[in-house]
């Protein structure tokens, strides 16, 4: 157990590293190897997506900006609700009065 603990870590002497110098020896006459151009990663990305996720990633815009648009309308319609239940309560308050008062004179 504890000589193929050492293998996996990596001692001088291991797999690891004789794999590493196989590898280096069979690609060292490969002169095309070095210049191969990668993508970058944006365009691996674009790359990688289908019409579909575009679709769909326009779709979540325009959702988004549904979801600002309703959030706006909640807030006001809140506050309007808030400044109607000030003026019920006010209302509310001054019938008790005069109802009071009516009660008080009769």
């Amino acid at each position: 157990m504890e000589r193929k603990d050492k293998e996996l870590k990596g001692s001088s002497n291991d797999i690891i590293s004789s794999y590493h110098k196989l590898l280096k020896s069979r690609t060292q006459g490969i002169t095309w190897l070095p210049k191969l151009k990668g993508l970058s990663g944006e365009e691996a990305k674009i790359a990688e997506e289908s019409e579909e996720v575009q679709a769909l990633k326009a779709e979540l815009k325009k959702t988004r900006v549904v979801k600002e648009k309703l959030e706006t309308t909640i807030t006001r319609v809140r506050k309007d609700c808030d400044e109607l239940k000030d003026i019920n309560m006010t209302t509310v308050k001054a019938l008790e009065r005069e109802t009071k008062r009516a009660r008080r004179e009769e």
